[in-house]
């Protein structure tokens, strides 16, 4: 998404200052300054997110930032998407070591509508997580809302529990309405910056894929 479409509660707004010329001569420049968290737009976030020794975003391979990813459709607000319904939509579909990508429209619908209520919010609970985490044993988990959490939550213990396992989490995709295919090719690489737990990406999916 662009990168001023939706700033979460508390993050550093997003600013573009400019143009600036810092050059002699008769030909300016025209350069800009950006003023941004790292979880500003469509982010990725590794192991430090939720934990103080997690992994840095550079700590991982750029493979881990890319591949064969499965989409499924999760349509649930303010509850959480619950195993059992993961085993359902999932099935005997191997994803060890690839992506999973929730499919929610919600992330859509806060930047259509400007509203965004905790309480509506699509995400994951606990067992699902461990599930995806433990048996499924997925590299990453994108989804088209602000976060994996589905409600309001006090100690995000999704996310702990993800960034523990080395999950990486996707946040903030759009246009998921536009893919047609489950089975697709996902690429979300982070920017080349030191000591963050993640940064703004652009993701990209292509398909068709087999898996």
């Amino acid at each position: 998404m662009w990168m001023d479409n939706y700033t979460f509660q508390n993050d550093q707004v997003f600013s573009v200052k400019g143009p600036f010329n810092r050059i002699i001569g008769d030909n300016p420049e025209y350069v800009y300054d950006l003023y941004l968290c790292t979880q500003t737009g469509t982010h990725i976030q590794g192991g430090h997110y939720f934990r103080k020794n997690g992994k840095r975003i550079e700590d991982y391979p750029l493979t881990a930032f890319e591949g064969k990813a499965f989409l499924i459709d999760i349509l649930k607000r303010g509850e959480d998407i619950t195993k059992s319904e993961l085993i359902q939509r999932i099935g005997n579909i191997n994803l060890q070591h690839k992506i999973l990508i929730l499919r929610t429209g919600h992330m859509d619908e806060v930047i259509r509508t400007g509203k965004m209520e905790n309480a509506a919010r699509p995400g994951l609970s606990l067992e699902a997580a461990v599930y995806l985490a433990k048996t499924k044993k997925i590299k990453m988990l994108a989804i088209d809302s602000v976060g994996v959490e589905s409600r309001i939550t006090k100690n995000y213990d999704v996310n702990w529990y993800l960034c523990g396992q080395d999950v990486l989490i996707l946040e903030g995709l759009i246009n998921l309405s536009a893919v047609s295919k489950q089975e697709v090719f996902l690429e979300a690489f982070p920017l080349k910056i030191r000591n963050v737990e993640g940064t703004p990406c652009r993701a990209i999916i292509r398909e068709p894929i087999i898996l």
